[in-house]
C-alpha cells in the first residue's frame, strides 16, 4: 500500500503533518509517522473522534492564500 500524505488538525488546534499507510473511513483509529524528525520519530496512533479535520495533500508548504 502507498504511503498517503496528510495533514491532521485534532479539535483541540495541534495539527501534525505527516504520512499513513493505514487510513480507513470505517475504522476508528490510524497511525501516521510525522513528516519532520524534530516532531517525531515514531509512528503516533491517532483517533478518529479527537479529529477536526484530515487533509490529504500533495505537499506540506501549503499556500496561505
Amino acid at each position: 500500500m502507498e504511503l498517503a500524505k496528510m495533514v491532521v488538525r485534532y479539535a483541540n488546534g495541534q495539527i501534525i503533518k505527516g504520512y499513513s499507510q493505514n487510513f480507513f473511513p470505517n475504522k476508528p483509529a490510524f497511525h501516521i509517522l510525522p513528516a519532520y524528525p524534530e516532531a517525531a520519530s515514531e509512528t503516533l496512533e491517532v483517533s478518529v473522534k479527537e479529529l477536526k479535520g484530515l487533509f490529504f495533500v500533495r505537499d506540506f508548504a501549503g499556500d496561505p492564500k
